[in-house]
């Protein structure tokens, strides 16, 4: 089945500072602080089943927030509750939305001249609970236009909002209504524009497919409103919380599926809902959706990362110009997937909320996993015979180095607190150690016995793989970086943030040019470097496509992350053809 997704699906800017607001507060939280949200933090159940996990708790008694550190949720709460907490001395985080505290902003200074407040919304969703208190008394829901006309007709100071997820076409025909009968009111659409944005692409998406496909918590207003929507569209649609609420034999009429999702519905759960749609044979099959699957399996497995270890051995040789063998290449090969399957593995936990196919995929295929990494680690320890005592040493360290960073979850618990197990809570390592590990295998180690007879070109060409490896690496954590913000794995983008990490890959960008154009002319390595441009503008796109698309974590991503390496070792197998 072929799925278009909605570019707006998934969490808006308000959700995701209310989450990065309580991971942060975990993150340093004391060894006796306790920390609650007053109400649900947003309406997504598998979040807060994970936020239970760490010990942060949805309290909805206000008396039990008391001395604690008390998450304001996104979608804030009456100034009498605030004060109230701030009475039971609670410590307030505020995580609500900037937009709903806009509204509330809107409403107080209107309230204060003494306007009546109508509020077009549901009467018991959290935010609109929030923005009567800011009403002063004088606040009124209604959800339909005709009760506009249930109202007094003689108020001459009545202000109209609108809850920040409200449906746009039922505030339009409220609003004609208010303002037939109170001429003289102040009309506010504080409609949310990413709201706006999510409905409107809904619409477009729904004369583009079949049916569609809404995901979201079922209390959850914005993807209530998304259905709606789709529905008003006249096409078949499903509001689901995970793939289990789908029939996959139901869904197999269709051809052309479109998804989209609530505010609070996090990435992972979408795409475990894609993949689940693109798992399915529509009554007449298309080859192109097997291939996607197949490109998918071997991202899984990571298949490509040998491949692209043992393509890229080629371009690190003609980068430097220094001898090299196949076998060098091959025990890399084997070593980097033993150490990526191995510790993907083990960290399934990120993996379950990144890549829930990868994951049950780990789940089917572990025992198979584990004998493959175990075989190919003693693969390349074998090959590395060959290169010599020194190298055959160096790669046992590397081998030992690489199951320890998976330590605490494979080594008994007396064994647990040895400084080389604690590798793996260094702030960015595994964004960091990923690379050097190929820079290593790729360029230092088949040159170790002699390393002074070409140090120069050793060092450019570990430098120039460090770089390529670092951005595909980084690349794929900018993608997963709110599951693995959740488990506490320790990546660049978790580190410093998202933005910044942008900025990172970027200033890695312009100084791999740099390094690529400079080292040929000061004789450091050959002028293949300028045949790897390509592949860093490749990176650049990627770059750039990422920041704007919400799946970027999907296996064909990584697909076309590993391509671009192996791209370049294909380049470089020319180069040496040619020049052999």
């Amino acid at each position: 089945m072929k799925v278009l997704v909605a570019n707006t699906a998934g969490f808006c800017k308000g959700v995701r500072d209310a989450i990065d607001i309580t991971l942060e507060a975990i993150q340093k939280r004391s060894h006796n602080e306790s920390i609650c949200t007053y109400g649900p933090l947003i309406h997504n159940r598998q979040v807060l089943a994970t936020l239970e996990e760490k010990g942060i708790h949805a309290v909805s008694r206000i008396e039990d927030c008391a001395e604690k550190k008390v998450v304001i949720r996104a979608h804030g709460i009456p100034p009498q509750d605030r004060h109230t907490l701030h009475q039971l001395g609670a410590t307030l985080l505020d995580a609500t939305c900037k937009r709903v505290a806009r509204v509330h902003a809107a409403i107080k200074q209107h309230a204060r001249r003494g306007f009546h407040t109508i509020i077009a919304g549901d009467a018991d969703h959290a935010e609109v609970i929030g923005l009567i208190g800011y009403a002063e008394g004088r606040g009124h829901v209604v959800n339909r236009p005709e009760q506009i006309d249930e109202l007094p007709v003689h108020w001459d100071k009545v202000l109209l909002v609108a809850q920040t997820t409200q449906n746009e076409e039922v505030f339009r025909r409220i609003q004609d209504r208010f303002t037939r009968r109170y001429p003289h009111g102040v009309v506010k659409n504080t409609i949310c524009g990413s709201t706006h944005e999510r409905q409107a692409e809904v619409r477009r998406l729904c004369e583009r497919v079949e049916a569609m496909v809404v995901v979201g918590g079922y209390h959850s207003g914005n993807t209530v409103r998304l259905s709606e929507v789709a529905r008003e569209a006249a096409i078949p649609t499903y509001h689901i919380e995970t793939p289990a609420d789908l029939n996959r034999q139901e869904m197999a009429r269709y051809n052309l599926v479109g998804v989209s999702a609530g505010a609070s519905t996090p990435s992972w759960i979408i795409r475990d809902v894609v993949q689940f749609l693109e798992s399915i044979e529509p009554e007449n099959g298309d080859y192109r959706l097997r291939l996607r699957r197949g490109l998918g399996t071997m991202a899984y497995a990571n298949g490509w990362v040998p491949l692209a270890a043992l393509m890229l051995s080629f371009a690190a040789r003609a980068l430097t110009g220094l001898p090299g063998t196949f076998a060098s290449g091959l025990m890399a090969a084997l070593y980097l997937f033993a150490m990526h399957s191995f510790n993907a593995y083990v960290d399934r936990g990120a993996v379950e909320l990144n890549e829930p196919g990868r994951a049950a995929f780990y789940q089917r295929w572990k025992n198979v996993l584990a004998i493959l990494s175990v075989g190919a680690a003693a693969g390349a320890l074998w090959l590395s015979t060959d290169l010599g005592i020194p190298v055959f040493l160096a790669m046992l360290v590397l081998v030992t180095l690489g199951f320890l960073y998976a330590g605490p979850r494979i080594l008994p618990h007396t064994l647990r607190d040895l400084p080389l197990v604690k590798l793996r809570e260094i702030p960015t390592s595994k964004t960091l150690f990923v690379p050097l590990a190929w820079a290593v295998m790729l360029v230092l180690l088949p040159h170790l016995p002699s390393l002074l007879d070409g140090f120069g070109r050793v060092v450019f060409g570990s430098w120039v793989v460090f770089l390529l490896v670092f951005l595909r690496t980084a690349l794929l954590d900018l993608a997963a970086v709110r599951g693995d913000r959740l488990v506490g794995k320790e990546t660049l983008a978790v580190t410093i943030g998202e933005a910044r990490t942008v900025g990172v890959l970027w200033g890695a960008v312009g100084v791999l040019i740099l390094s690529l154009v400079a080292g040929p002319f000061v004789g450091l390595g050959t002028g293949f470097a300028i045949l790897l441009l390509p592949a860093v503008a490749a990176f650049g796109w990627m770059l750039r496509e990422s920041c704007s698309s919400r799946f970027k974590e999907e296996p064909l991503f990584e697909t076309f992350a590993e391509s671009i390496l192996m791209g370049s070792g294909l380049l470089g197998l020319m180069w040496l053809g040619v020049a052999g």
